[in-house]
C-alpha cells in the first residue's frame, strides 16, 4: 500500500473517530508495587500512545473519553494482555506481577469475547501443527493419497473452527458487543465479510461496523502490520519513553519482535486469498525464523498455489527447516575444534547441549555471545548443560580471528569442516543466529533463529535445568 493510500484511510479513521460520541468512561488501575507502568492505547490499528499512570494509594484513573477502545499496560520489561472498554463498561484492572507482566482484568464484557475468538485461533493453529508429521510425509514422499486425506482432515478442522468463531459472534450479538470486537478479532477476512453481509440481509448491521470493516480491509494488510502496526516499537521510540536500559530494553524488543511476528503470520493466514498477500508470502520465504509459521502458512495454500515456482523457496524453506524442528532426532556428526582437538555430539550424550550456529561476519550472533556466556558461566558446572559453536564460516582465518576476539569457553568447529550422519540438518539452519537445544537422548527440544528468540532458549534451559 502506498504512503498516500495510509495518509488516506488514517484520516478516514481519523474521521470516523472524531464522529463517534464522547464517552467518559474511566479505568481503575490497581498497582502496589513501586515499578513503573504505562497505559498503552491502539489507536488507527497502531499501539502509539504511552501514558505514564501514577499511582495514589495503589491506584491510577485514566478517563477514557471516545469508547469503545483498546488498552494494554506496559512496563520496562514487558506488554500485558489486551483488555476493552466499551461505551458501558467500567474497567478494573489489577497488576498481579511485573516480571513477567500479568493482569486480572474485571468489567471488561467484550473483551472476554475477544478471547474466546483468539482461543478458537488458537485450537486451531494446534489442530494444524497436529498434522505436521503427516502433512511433511505426505509433501515429501508425493504421496498424493495421504495429502488427499491430509487435506480432508484440515477441510474438517477449519469447519469446527468456523463453527466455533460463530457461536462466539452469535453470543456478542445477543449481548450487543459485536461492534466492539469484531474488526479485531483475529478471524478470516472472508468470515468477517460473510458476518457482515448476513447481518446487512437482516438489517442487523450498522454503516460505522461497515466502515470499520472497509478500512481493516484496505489498511490492515501483512506489510502494514510489520511496518506500521508497531512501527513505535521498531524505531525504539518506545522503547525510550519507558526508560528501560539496554538490557530490560533488549528483553523488551524481543517480546515485542515475537508478538509481531505472531500478528504477521495472523495476518497473512487470514488474507492469504489475496494478491498483494501472496506476493508477500514470496518474501517472507527468505525470512521465516519458525518452522510451525512456515507449515501452517504452508497448509494454508490451495494446491495451485503450492505448484506456484515462485513459491518454490518458501517450500524449500520448510522442507530444510523440518529436518531440525523440535521432536525431531539431532544426527550425530564430528569434527576438530580450533584446537585440533576432534569432538562428536556424540560426546555431549548425557546432557543438554545448545548447538549455536554462528558466523564471525554475522554481527547479531556475536551480539548474543554474552548473554550465551551467562548461561554456560549458570549451567556448565553443574555437569548437565555444555555449548558446542558451529561456525558458517567460509574463510578459517576469521573464524580463528572472531574466536580469539570473543574468548568463548566451550568448544568450536566450523560446519564446512564436519562429517555429518545427516547433512540436511546443517543445511537445515536458514538463518544465523540459530540455536539448537539437544538433549541428553539427543532429542531436539527447541529449534530457534533470530536473535530476539534467546529469551526461548533462556526459558527452555529453566525448564529443564531450573532458574
Amino acid at each position: 500500500m502506498s504512503a498516500m493510500n495510509i495518509l488516506k484511510y488514517s484520516l478516514l479513521w481519523g474521521v470516523l473517530i472524531c464522529t463517534m460520541a464522547a464517552r467518559g468512561q474511566k479505568i481503575e488501575i490497581l498497582h502496589e508495587g513501586e515499578e513503573p507502568v504505562w497505559l498503552s492505547e491502539q489507536h488507527q490499528f497502531v499501539w502509539d500512545k504511552v501514558i505514564p499512570l501514577h499511582f495514589k494509594a495503589g491506584k491510577a484513573v485514566y478517563e477514557v473519553h471516545h469508547a469503545p477502545k483498546v488498552f494494554r499496560l506496559a512496563t520496562e520489561l514487558g506488554y500485558s494482555s489486551w483488555f476493552f472498554v466499551g461505551d458501558k463498561d467500567h474497567v478494573t484492572v489489577t497488576v498481579l506481577n511485573t516480571d513477567p507482566l500479568n493482569i486480572k482484568v474485571e468489567g471488561d464484557i467484550a473483551g472476554t469475547y475477544f478471547y474466546e475468538l483468539e482461543n478458537v485461533s488458537r485450537e486451531y493453529t494446534r489442530g494444524k501443527l497436529e498434522m505436521t508429521s503427516d502433512y511433511m510425509k505426505a509433501w515429501l514422499d508425493k504421496d498424493a493419497t495421504l495429502m488427499r486425506e491430509v487435506n480432508q482432515q484440515l477441510e474438517r478442522l477449519k469447519m469446527n473452527r468456523d463453527s466455533a468463531y460463530m457461536d462466539v459472534v452469535n453470543r456478542m450479538m445477543e449481548k450487543g458487543r459485536l461492534e466492539e470486537v469484531l474488526v479485531k478479532a483475529n478471524m478470516p477476512l472472508m468470515l468477517k465479510r460473510m458476518i457482515v453481509q448476513n447481518l446487512e440481509k437482516e438489517g442487523k448491521f450498522s454503516g460505522r461496523l461497515m466502515e470499520e470493516l472497509d478500512l481493516y480491509t484496505k489498511m490492515y494488510t501483512p506489510d502494514y502490520v510489520y511496518y506500521f502496526y508497531y512501527y513505535p516499537y521498531v524505531w525504539r521510540e518506545q522503547i525510550n519513553s519507558l526508560d528501560s536500559g539496554e538490557e530490560k530494553g533488549g528483553r523488551l524488543m524481543n517480546e515485542v519482535y515475537r508478538i509481531m511476528n505472531q500478528e504477521f503470520y495472523n495476518t497473512v493466514c487470514n488474507r492469504l486469498g489475496e494478491d498483494m498477500t501472496r506476493e508477500k508470502l514470496i518474501d517472507y520465504a527468505r525470512s521465516v525464523s519458525d518452522f510451525d509459521y512456515c507449515i501452517g502458512l504452508h497448509m494454508e495454500l490451495d494446491e495451485q498455489m503450492k505448484r506456484d515456482t515462485a513459491l518454490n523457496k518458501f517450500s524449500e524453506r520448510m522442507e530444510r527447516m523440518y529436518m531440525t524442528r523440535a521432536g525431531k532426532v539431532m544426527g550425530n556428526f564430528s569434527s576438530k575444534t580450533s584446537e585440533g582437538r576432534k569432538v562428536s555430539l556424540a560426546d555431549y550424550r548425557g546432557k543438554y547441549v545448545l548447538l549455536d550456529f554462528w558466523a564471525s561476519w554475522c554481527g547479531p550472533c556475536r551480539g548474543l555471545l554474552p548473554t550465551i556466556k551467562k548461561l554456560y558461566e549458570k549451567y556448565h558446572a553443574t555437569g548437565k548443560f555444555d555449548i558446542l559453536g558451529v561456525s558458517k564460516d567460509a574463510d578459517r582465518a576469521k573464524w580463528l580471528k572472531a574466536l580469539e576476539e570473543e574468548g568463548m569457553a566451550w568448544n568450536n568447529i566450523l560446519a564446512k569442516e564436519a562429517s555429518l550422519e545427516d547433512p540436511s540438518q546443517f543445511e537445515s539452519v536458514t538463518g544465523l543466529p540459530q540455536m539448537v537445544v539437544v538433549d541428553p537422548e539427543g532429542n531436539i527440544v527447541l529449534s530457534v533463529s533470530g536473535a530476539n528468540n534467546i529469551d526461548r532458549v533462556i526459558k527452555t534451559l529453566e525448564s529443564v535445568l531450573g532458574k
